[in-house]
């Protein structure tokens, strides 16, 4: 042996590669985005959608639309035209949105006649 440090170096560099432990990197899912889902998808199986016709004006409205409309006035919200718009009816209840004129939007639950502000 020419160098007996240079053995020992070489026993200590192999024993400190042999404990190192074994790291395995993560990588995220490509897409950590949820799934679209479906109105009627979402729905218990005893609720169902209920088409509701377009009026002739072009304005999609319930039968709460005008009680909606004075909700949001009374909530500092002037409606901008087409005013409260049903989006979605299922049996007894009706979820409309109203487009302020200042960009707020706001969001109705109506129950059995029953209305109150969701946001």
């Amino acid at each position: 042996m020419k160098n007996p440090f240079l053995f020992l170096a070489a026993i200590l560099l192999a024993g400190c590669s042999a404990l190192q432990p074994n790291v395995r990197s993560y990588t995220p899912p490509r897409s950590s985005a949820p799934a679209p889902v479906s109105l009627s998808e979402s729905l218990s199986p005893s609720e169902q959608v209920i088409d509701v016709p377009q009026q002739s004006s072009g304005r999609k409205g319930g039968e709460l639309s005008d009680t909606v409309e004075r909700m949001a006035r009374k909530s500092a919200c002037l409606p901008a035209q087409p005013g409260a718009t049903l989006i979605a009816k299922t049996g007894a209840i009706e979820t409309y949105q109203v487009s302020c004129q200042d960009g707020q939007q706001q969001l109705y639950k109506c129950e059995q006649r029953q209305c109150r502000m969701m946001n």
